[in-house]
């Protein structure tokens, strides 16, 4: 959801900070000023290091999308049978490595499936990798069954 805003949102904000030759705000045809959604302003943070709001702004849309906080894979389960859950893994959109994690990821989880349920182990019965197609990106997808022991 946080994709979808933000590529929405960019390209309004890039069309909105037209600017005059002398790096003010120019004006219409008719004369009228023009005002930018962005303004034109500078965060001054020390004598020597100032930064433009524009860069402010991108920093935190792509803060927003890339969110380095977040867990890498969203899990959903199914409970199929009385010992049998299917598990399903869908890697966030942008994340920095972590490519192979997905069985560690499938694994961690049917432990505590099994745990949570009064069992000792578990059996996985059937696990595939892949790479689901979406806009705007494409994401890695596992999917599994364990039956519990």
């Amino acid at each position: 959801m946080r994709v979808i805003f933000v590529s929405l949102l960019l390209p309004g904000l890039a069309g909105c900070s037209t600017l005059s030759a002398g790096g003010s705000p120019g004006s219409d045809s008719a004369g009228n000023e023009i005002k930018t959604v962005i303004p034109n302003k500078t965060l001054n943070v020390s004598k020597s290091l100032r930064i433009p709001l524009e860069g402010l702004v991108l920093g935190a849309a792509i803060y927003l999308v890339v969110d380095p906080l977040s867990p890498n894979w969203q899990i959903e389960e199914t409970r199929i049978s009385k010992d049998d859950f299917r598990i399903a893994l869908r890697r966030k959109p942008f994340a920095s490595g972590g490519d192979g994690e997905a069985g560690q990821v499938f694994q961690r989880r049917a432990e505590q499936i099994a745990r949570e349920n009064g069992y000792s182990g578990y059996t996985i019965i059937e696990f595939t990798e892949g790479i689901e197609s979406t806009l705007p990106v494409a994401r890695r997808v596992s999917h599994g069954t364990i039956r519990l022991k």
